[in-house]
């Protein structure tokens, strides 16, 4: 969980640091420089006036290219703009900055992210997944499995499951405590991570408590 955690916020991290296209109108709120790239070591290529309408291409950091009517195009201090609401050459921003929508979601496939511009709300998050744990008779995580909700107490495996299970698969932060005899007897272990195998414990549990 630890692991996906940190590879999620590291996905997140380099994609927002990244330039995420697109476009939409903005307006100067007041007069800026116009540069050939976002940061004020590039060299100025012009300048919007306050109440200048631009297309904005992409932002990067505090920096947005603009695509302008008039004039050369270039990058601008995102501190500049705002969204455009119509009405004209005097702007009239609804906005003291351009708004930028970020959307993250977790399927079966891995993260998905999603960018945009404007005042609708990003796309609703997935829900999480639930937490449980799954009982696999092949080792990885493999063959014929079955899966318990957190709060499952079993104390004594039956339909073929008594010392059979070679791998264990959490989910959603489960955690699982095995043991070897009916009733929670024996020797007992508790798992907080994934186990593709189980070395003593393989073919060796008869009951289990899921929290």
């Amino acid at each position: 969980m630890n692991t996906t955690r940190i590879a999620l916020g590291a996905a997140i991290i380099a994609l927002v640091s990244t330039s995420a296209v697109i476009a939409a109108p903005g307006v100067a709120t007041s007069s800026v420089n116009v540069r050939t790239g976002p940061g004020t070591g590039y060299a100025k290529v012009g300048a919007l006036s306050a109440g200048e309408v631009v297309d904005v291409k992409q932002c990067q950091g505090s920096w947005c290219f603009v695509d302008r009517n008039v004039g050369t195009d270039g990058w601008v201090s995102k501190n500049y703009l705002a969204a455009y609401a119509g009405g004209g050459s005097g702007g009239g921003s609804s906005k003291p900055d351009i708004p930028i929508n970020f959307g993250m979601s977790v399927g079966p496939g891995g993260p998905s992210f999603s960018f945009g511009i404007g005042d609708a709300p990003p796309p609703p998050l997935a829900p999480p997944a639930p937490a449980r744990a799954c009982f696999f008779k092949g080792s990885n995580y493999t063959g014929t499995h079955f899966c318990v909700p957190v709060g499952t107490n079993e104390t004594g495996l039956l339909g073929g499951w008594n010392d059979s299970i070679s791998s264990i698969r959490l989910e959603g932060g489960a955690k699982v405590t095995v043991c070897q005899h009916n009733f929670y007897g024996g020797a007992c272990t508790t798992y907080a991570t994934n186990k593709p195998t189980l070395g003593f414990y393989d073919n060796m549990i008869t009951s289990f408590q899921a929290f």
